[in-house]
């Protein structure tokens, strides 16, 4: 579908704010990234506008017309919604709008700021998502708009991913580690991305850390009992698998893995029952032999296998 003058507009403006913005011009950028914001759309936050009904006296409100908010109401929702969803841009913009409105330039240039990063950190972990070819060119560029952001070098890590650029991978998720050690997902990317490359060892203390920071991640386990499984250590690859359904129990390919190791070790009755989870869980048109595992960060595809993308929202 083609887009309307609009649309097309709002994109040169989006693109002009991060040149202006990468050559120093952040004022101007800002500027650029306002009048691009307000051209996407006729009405600010209808999200908030359908749940909050009371927090506006106009519904009609759009970017370029007096908002008038009853204050105490929509402020608190906007700053609500942007600390629970960081890349909420929109909340940002209507958090600076308020605060323009009553006087207080700085913290609404601040929260101007805010937009426009989780803008584009949100058009870039969109375009990763879609498998773009471009999908590293503006993931790199987000890491440019702000160095510090682990979130943007998670995306770009995955982008190169992607890309099979496994060297540049690598660096890219231990930069986001670096800005933010606590990260689960950098650790379990980077986890991924060692796999691939058969560093098991590496790959295993990356699952690990991930787990030590998020104990309930699914996806982690599981890719580590499969390691664990190549370095022979069946009952802790069995540990891991059931940990994994635990956190997950609709996690389809970690009942089947936990079915083929507890069959090994002589538990065919637990087995049969993990294997019986499995098959109401898969798609019934996957046939796989009840001796074989699926397989984690070695392939490309498969719900374990794909590294995780700092989400866009």
């Amino acid at each position: 579908m083609a887009e309307n003058p609009k649309q097309a507009k709002a994109a040169e403006l989006h693109e002009r704010s991060v040149e202006l913005w990468l050559s120093g011009q952040r004022v101007e950028a800002i500027a650029a990234f306002r009048q691009a914001l307000g051209l996407e759309t006729d009405a600010i936050s209808l999200q908030l506008r359908d749940s909050l009904p009371n927090s506006y006296s106009d519904p009609n409100a759009t970017p370029d017309g007096p908002i008038n908010l009853q204050q105490q109401n929509a402020f608190a929702a906007y700053r609500n919604t942007a600390r629970l969803t960081t890349d909420d841009a929109r909340a940002w913009f209507n958090i600076g709008l308020t605060h323009e409105k009553e006087g207080r330039a700085a913290e609404a240039g601040q929260a101007y700021v805010e937009s426009f990063k989780s803008h584009h950190r949100t058009h870039a972990a969109k375009t990763l998502q879609a498998g773009s070819k471009a999908a590293v060119e503006v993931c790199q560029r987000v890491t440019e708009i702000d160095p510090t952001d682990a979130k943007a070098w998670i995306n770009l890590g995955a982008a190169l991913g992607q890309a099979e650029q496994p060297d540049e991978e690598i660096e890219a998720y231990r930069k986001a580690i670096k800005l933010a050690p606590k990260y689960a997902d950098a650790w379990y990317n980077l986890g991924v991305a060692q796999a691939r490359r058969e560093e098991d060892v590496e790959a295993i203390h990356a699952y690990k850390q991930a787990l030590l920071l998020s104990p309930k991640f699914a996806k982690a386990w599981f890719n580590l009992g499969v390691l664990q499984g190549k370095l022979g250590n069946p009952h802790e690859k069995i540990r891991s698998y059931r940990k994994a359904v635990e956190a997950d129990p609709n996690f389809g390919e970690g009942w089947h893995n936990l079915g083929v190791m507890l069959n090994a070790v002589g538990k065919q009755e637990e087995g049969n029952s993990a294997f019986n989870r499995a098959r109401k869980l898969l798609n019934p048109k996957l046939r796989i032999a009840e001796s074989i595992e699926f397989k984690s960060a070695t392939t490309p595809d498969g719900a374990p296998d794909r590294p995780t993308v700092a989400p866009p929202t």
